[in-house]
């Protein structure tokens, strides 16, 4: 019986692993074929920062847009962040792969939340009259990215370091 469930440990494993690689493969192609289109879903996908900024003032009331400059820029990254900021990630498709998205990932800003985060204080900037700097905002997320690897890296745990050529049987 025990010969039997070790059979059927590795075949359910095996299966799991071509599940992962097929789900990886079908998003690979989902996301190749989506950051190409101008519209997903009848939206409007963005092509770059300007372009995202040209719409959200577009979309917004200028009644709206007007509020917004009362506040400072930080309070409107953080505010917005959960509103306005996850209507653009679900309708320009940050999560699954867009035009947009895939602007930012060729910038070196890859995680949805700094994509987020750089077009709110953007298009704040843009209504403010200030100058957007984005390629600042870039780096800084970059280095963001950077800082948060090295924290996850600072608290994963090494199990075992296996140099080469030496014997792994213990």
């Amino acid at each position: 019986m025990l010969r039997y469930s070790w059979l059927l440990f590795f075949v359910l494993t095996i299966d799991v692993c071509f599940a992962q690689s097929s789900d990886e493969e079908e998003f690979k192609k989902n996301y190749e074929k989506r950051i190409l289109l101008a519209r997903i879903n009848d939206v409007y996908i963005p092509i770059n920062t300007e372009d995202a900024i040209k719409e959200l003032i577009r979309l917004t009331e200028k009644d709206a847009r007007d509020k917004l400059i009362t506040v400072p820029e930080d309070t409107i990254a953080s505010k917005l962040h959960f509103s306005l900021g996850r209507w653009i990630m679900i309708n320009w498709g940050l999560e699954q792969g867009s035009r947009l998205s895939h602007y930012y990932f060729k910038k070196g800003v890859g995680e949805k939340d700094d994509m987020i985060d750089l077009l709110l204080r953007c298009f704040y900037r843009r209504l403010a009259g200030k100058e957007l700097h984005e390629e600042m905002l870039v780096d800084h997320y970059k280095q963001l990215q950077k800082e948060r690897l090295e924290e996850r890296r600072k608290k994963s745990i090494l199990l075992k370091t296996i140099k080469p050529g030496a014997n792994h049987r213990e």
